[in-house]
Formats: structure tokens, sequence, C-alpha cells
């Protein structure tokens, strides 16, 4: 087996009990690498089209990436895989922190988890070792909770969990899966998945390490990064100084950042703007910083809030699109309690992104009379009400009045409430998205409306092309040209090269930020070192399409087709801002979409995938059999 690869998947069915090693192949680990590449292949052969995403049929997987792990800088990270509640089709999260790493060094590339639990059960990984154990104890408790009592029950405390807290039990659709305390694969619903088969959580303990082909290459290469990275100021200098909480203010003067659910952008949009986007400010609560398995960048930082309206204790650091989906979009400039919404979330297992959205969207149907305190169990929902936010918040959370209207997103929430309020539910494919602005930057909304995840921020690599002629990996394939930003035609090829070269990146196990921003990141080379294969870009970028295509297969499979998925007519300018930085900015989303769809291969109207494309890509007995 290549290096970087433990060389087994498991297999647990909660219903029978049932648990199956099975052996990976190293031709199929080359074709779909691992993370979400080997996730849609594994789901696309076993689980049926059609199937309830919170029943007994659906797999949710864990699956890690071959320089997950290793010593690759950011080489820590594992995705979540599933049907998705939220949006029906392709799920998946990515999370960083430590447990990939560790189902790694316990000796698995991936487990996929099926079936329904009579009762609560979680799931233990000791190295070659799986067993099923009851957690009837451990439910209804938090993240937080469940995390400390499972490694003290074991007495160890270097047991890596990934974990559910009370609204991903109660099956809210907007909820996720949260490790190390913080960290949360929190977007398309997985953690209701995850609730719905009664898996409370993975513990995982290995004493293994990955196997590496060259490691005195992988040395070399990892010095020589890392050295270039400190040197490079920046955006990298911006991370390692504050985190993404550093991108804020400047994200909010470009109209990046959506204001009061997506209705403005700029400054002069938000008063008081400073209080949330102050980075030094932030990170005055910050006690120490941290980094995820293998990263040098360091991000990440705890907070200790001892005092103050919200004594929350330690907790972790709110990033850049928690500060925007409870800050900007809500119109709330109080920085401490948008502290205690994070650490509800991060508790509860709600996504913040979702969660904030949702909210915004109840303000809105608030201002305009759809909702009254009636509705609300007497709440106030006006425009930056800190405390009305944390009261819903905990409602939502509970399943509890008003918050059981909102716990599944905004879709669902204006189909219950009616009364025209779905002109108000930002969504795009049934997902909240991510808080970056596509009138800034109109490929943006490429990926929006085209990725198989809809509406993620992450998946829109493409956004790149708009921001000025340069380069996101040190490859000569990988250069962006000049492009007019409000020109709508010519960009297909360069947004689908993209989107392929992140579905390598991100299903081998390694964070978006150094490996599509800072330019200089190896991938090709660390891959080659971790494996000892003879990968080149045009490998890389075959082995993208594959994986990218087959994911929009299994959504095509599922009934959604390219015309099921849009911007609103908010987020697309119509009808156009009137003040700020993007006023009088009206997107063509539609055209930009087909251009992509034609440059993968795919019909650019109806998004099926051309026979040549499928056979270019070995895929066409996978797809004519499951499809």
């Amino acid at each position: 087996m290549a290096g970087g690869y433990a060389g087994k998947i498991g297999f647990i069915d909660l219903t029978t009990d049932k648990i199956e090693m099975v052996k990976l192949d190293e031709q199929l680990a080359r074709d779909f690498i691992g993370g979400q590449g080997l996730g849609a292949r594994i789901l696309f052969e076993r689980q049926k089209k059609g199937v309830d995403p919170l029943g007994p049929e659906s797999y949710l997987g864990f699956t890690t990436g071959p320089l997950t792990g290793t010593k690759v800088p950011t080489g820590g990270r594992y995705m979540a895989v599933c049907k998705s509640p939220l949006t029906g089709g392709w799920g998946d999260a990515n999370s960083g922190g430590y447990f990939g790493a560790e189902l790694k060094a316990a000796g698995w590339d991936a487990i996929f988890v099926s079936g329904t639990a009579p009762g609560p059960k979680y799931i233990a990984v000791t190295d070659d070792r799986i067993e099923i154990k009851d957690a009837a104890q451990l439910w209804g408790h938090d993240t937080i909770d469940t995390e400390r009592s499972i490694q003290k029950q074991a007495g160890d405390k270097k047991i890596r969990i990934a974990s559910i807290g009370p609204a991903s039990e109660k099956l809210s659709l907007i909820s996720g899966i949260v490790n190390d305390a913080g960290r949360v694969a929190a977007r398309s619903g997985v953690g209701a998945v995850m609730g719905a088969k009664k898996l409370k959580a993975v513990a995982v303990r290995g004493t293994g390490k990955a196997r590496i082909a060259d490691p005195d290459e992988l040395v070399r290469l990892r010095k020589a990064f890392i050295k270039d990275m400190r040197d490079m100021g920046g955006f990298a200098q911006m991370l390692m100084e504050h985190g993404t909480c550093g991108l804020t203010g400047g994200l909010v003067a470009s109209g990046a950042t959506p204001v009061k659910n997506w209705q403005h952008t700029g400054e002069q949009s938000f008063p008081n703007l400073e209080k949330i986007a102050d980075a030094d400010a932030v990170i005055a609560y910050q006690s120490r910083k941290y980094g995820c398995a293998n990263c040098p960048i360091a991000c990440g930082g705890i907070f200790n809030v001892d005092g103050g309206k919200y004594p929350v204790g330690e907790t972790h650091k709110p990033e850049y699109e928690t500060i925007g989906a409870f800050g900007t979009m809500c119109m709330c400039d109080d920085f401490e309690s948008i502290i205690k919404l994070n650490d509800m979330c991060n508790r509860s297992g709600l996504d913040t992104i979702s969660t904030g959205t949702t909210l915004a969207f109840a303000m809105e149907c608030f201002e305009n009379g759809i909702l009254t305190a009636a509705d609300t169990d007497g709440i106030a929902l006006t425009w930056g009400n800190a405390e009305a936010m944390i009261q819903m918040t905990a409602k939502m959370i509970a399943r509890e009045g008003f918050g059981d209207v909102l716990a599944d997103g905004v879709r669902l929430a204006a189909e219950r409430i009616g009364k025209g309020a779905s002109e108000f539910a930002m969504h795009v494919g049934g997902q909240e998205p991510g808080l970056h602005n596509a009138l800034l930057l109109p490929s943006r909304g490429t990926g929006f409306v085209c990725d198989p995840t809809p509406g993620r921020h992450t998946a829109a690599p493409m956004a790149r092309v708009d921001g000025g002629p340069g380069q996101y990996a040190p490859y000569p394939e990988l250069k962006i040209g000049e492009y007019d930003r409000y020109t709508y035609t010519g960009k297909g090829p360069v947004s689908a090269t993209a989107s392929q070269y992140l579905q390598v990146g991100s299903s081998a196990g390694v964070c978006l930020m150094p490996m599509m921003f800072f330019g200089n990141y190896p991938l090709v080379e660390f891959f080659n070192a971790v494996t000892g294969w003879d990968l080149d870009v045009d490998e890389v970028l075959t082995t993208g399409a594959r994986i990218q295509t087959l994911r929009h297969c299994f959504n095509l499979r599922e009934g959604i087709a390219p015309s099921d998925v849009k911007l609103p007519a908010r987020m697309a300018g119509l009808p156009p801002q009137e003040d700020g930085p993007l006023a009088g900015v009206t997107l063509d989303v539609d055209n930009l979409a087909r251009e992509y769809r034609q440059a993968m291969g795919w019909d650019p109207d109806s998004g099926k995938p051309e026979e040549s494309t499928l056979k270019k890509l070995d895929l066409i007995q996978l797809v004519k059999t499951h499809g």
C-alpha cells in the first residue's frame, strides 16, 4: 500500500452490531484520494438512491486523506460524508483538530456507519479494535461534557472524540459533529444524520504512525514551506497573528461580508464595526493560541471569559464566519454575546453560519410584521438584540416553542411560517450560504450554485479568478490571468481547474487556507513524498475532475438538477443595492454556471455529464450501474 494510507476501512452497522474491515485497494485510493473523494465513491456504490438521510439505510462516513496524520503542514483534517438531510443531495463537512490524525494513527483510512441503534451508543476505536458501547449516560450532554466523560472513564486524555450535542440529538438539520471541544464539521446537517443513528460519539485512540515513502524529502519540503510562509507576510501573517477573525474589518469594508440578512454591505451599514472587527481587541480575550494537528499556522485560539455578562469560562475563539453570522447579519455589535453564542453552538452542535442566518431571517420577518412576539414566545427578535438571540438559540437547541420552527434552517422555517416569509430566507439549494458576497466576486456565485454542496464558501475557489492575476499554487497550470470582475464569459475553464484542484487537496486531508491562498503550497510534491507515487499536475486535475463529477452525479441521482439551485434574488443584486461598495451591481451567475458545467464536461443546461467525460474519468460503469 502506498505511503500515507493505513490500508483499511471499517464498516459498522448499528442495527445489527456487525463490524467489518475491508482492505483499501491502492488503485481506488489513487483514483479518489480520500476524504470526500473516497466517501463519494463508497456511498455511490453502497447506498441506494432515494434513501432517507435520517433512516437506517443511510451511511455516515468519517474519512481521512493520505496526508492526514503526517508531517505535511496542515495535514490534520478529516471529512464527515453522507446524504445531506438539509439539501437532499451530497453532504460533507470538513474539520481540523486532532480527531482525523488519531483515526489514521489507529490504522484506519475511514469508517462508515449505517443502521440505527436501538438506544444511544458510541463507537470506540483503539488501534485495530472497534467496539460499540452504551452511551445512555451521555445522551443529553453537550459535546464538551461528552468528551471529558469518555476520557475520564477510559483514564486517557489523549483519546480524540467526535461527538454530537443536544441539537444533533434532536435532529436539527443545521447541526454538525464536534471534535476537540470546538472544532466542528458543521455543514450539510451531518450532525442530524449522526443523531438519527443514535450515535453519540466516535472515540479514537491510536498508537501507530503513518508510513512515509520518502521521509527525508518530506522533511525538506516541510522546512522550506514553513520558512517561506513565515517570510511572506500578508494573509499568512494575519492568520498566524489573529486567525480568521482578523479578516472581519477588511471584508466588511470591501463589501464581501453581508449585512442585515444580505440587505446591505459596507462599513456605513454597520455602526460600531470596530466592536467586533478590531482583531487586537478580539484576541485580548485569548489565553493561548493553538494549531490543529501538524499545522504551523496555529490560527486557533482559546478564550477565557470569567467575567462580564456571559462568563462562559474556557471556550474557542469565534472565527470570521461566526462573527459575521451573529454580528453583521443580525446587526449585533455586542462581541461578548457572539462569544456566548459561539460557545452555545459548539456545545450543542449547531452550525454558526446557519444559526446566525436563521436568526437574521427571523429578525427580518419580525421587522416586517410576519412574526410578532406572540409567535416568538414573547421574545422581541429586533435587530441587534443580543439577549433575544441567545434566548432563541437556546430554544432552537432544545426544539422548544418557536425554536422548533427555526431549528432546521431558513428554507423549512419559511415554509412553516408562510405569509411571504420565503422572500427573506437566504439559502442556496436549502443551505445557508457562507458569508462571502458574490456581488463582490461574481465567480463566488459559480461555486455557490454549482458545487454539489451548495452555498459553501469553502467549495468556491473560483472566486479567486475575480481577485486579480496571480497564482494559487506553485504550478504554471494554475496561474490566473487578468479577468474583468463583472464579465460573465470566458471564466469557465479556469473555474473548473480551481475546483478540481481543491477536490484533491481537501480529499488529501490538508487545510484550504495555505493550499488555495498562499500560492506556495507544494501539494503535488507533498503527495509524492508521502505516497511514493509520481503524480503530476495533470493527473491531480483529472483526479479532481473525477471526484467532483461523482459528487455531482450523486446529486443528479437524487433528482437535483442545476435549475433547482439558484442564488436568492437579493444575493444576485435583484434589485441592486442602493448604497455601499456594491451599489448598482447585478450578477449573471447563470452564464458563469453554464460555462463552468461545460468546462467540466457536463451538459451546460441539464448538468448531465457527457458520456465522453465519464469514459475519460473511468466513471461510466459505476454511474450506469448505480446511477
